[in-house]
């Protein structure tokens, strides 16, 4: 659709553009060969085809270039999201009770992403843009592992049902340190079920806002992508 769509303005703008040109009453193609002595009409149409097709092409080049840099200033930012128990990529956590409880089970999140145009890392650090993890309290209790004081200012904070990722909040996303390299963050939480019962559930992400929420999960597929698979959740009763 993208393509297509340029592909439609980029015809738009040329033709208009030789369409003025070509029939232009003071045609100044003319009035050069005029003054240099060529004044045969089948000369001067000739010449006239000649450099349009020359513009054109020169046209259509320039169009394109400013295409590319004007995709590359919007690139996405591209987040890679990774549920790993015991070093291992995995979508399920199962629980199974001894003497009616659950052993607790540490889980680590790693966000590995790829920084964007400096147009959407822009957007997405003075948006606030970040990566809710959502569980149910009534089931599942996580904390940190390494750490107890809560610290807004951390990438990786937990509330009563959340887990929040602040992706660019704490970053300097001007000059080549950040714009060249790929970035990975990570954090390790424990996770034990409250009670023993049969019961299914999932960690799953949304893309949030600190400023205008509701707005900026709008435009936001705009700017950022997410690969993310929801870890599945499994107690299993006595």
């Amino acid at each position: 659709m993208k393509k297509k769509l340029f592909q439609y303005l980029k015809t738009f703008v040329v033709t208009i553009l030789v369409a003025f040109i070509a029939t232009n009453q003071e045609n100044y193609i003319y009035k050069i060969l005029d003054i240099i002595g060529y004044e045969s009409d089948l000369l001067k149409k000739t010449v006239l085809s000649a450099i349009i097709a020359l513009f054109i092409g020169l046209l259509s080049l320039c169009i394109t270039y400013l295409w590319s840099k004007i995709k590359l200033i919007f690139q996405k930012l591209d987040v890679s999201f990774n549920t790993k128990l015991n070093g291992t990529k995995r979508t399920t956590m199962k629980f199974s009770p001894n003497d009616y409880e659950y052993a607790s089970q540490d889980v680590e999140f790693e966000v590995n992403f790829n920084p964007g145009g400096w147009v959407s890392n822009f957007l997405i650090k003075k948006l606030g843009i970040s990566l809710n993890i959502y569980f149910n309290p009534e089931l599942l209790d996580i904390y940190f592992i390494d750490k107890w004081e809560i610290d807004k200012h951390e990438v990786f904070n937990i509330s009563e049902r959340k887990i929040t990722i602040n992706l660019l909040g704490n970053m300097e996303i001007k000059g080549r340190e950040f714009k060249g390299r790929y970035h990975k963050l990570n954090e390790q939480f424990r996770v034990k079920p409250i009670r023993v019962k049969n019961a299914e559930t999932a960690l799953d992400l949304v893309i949030v806002s600190d400023n205008f929420d509701k707005f900026t999960r709008l435009i936001a597929k705009h700017f950022i992508t997410v690969d993310f698979e929801a870890l599945k959740v499994t107690c299993k009763g006595e």
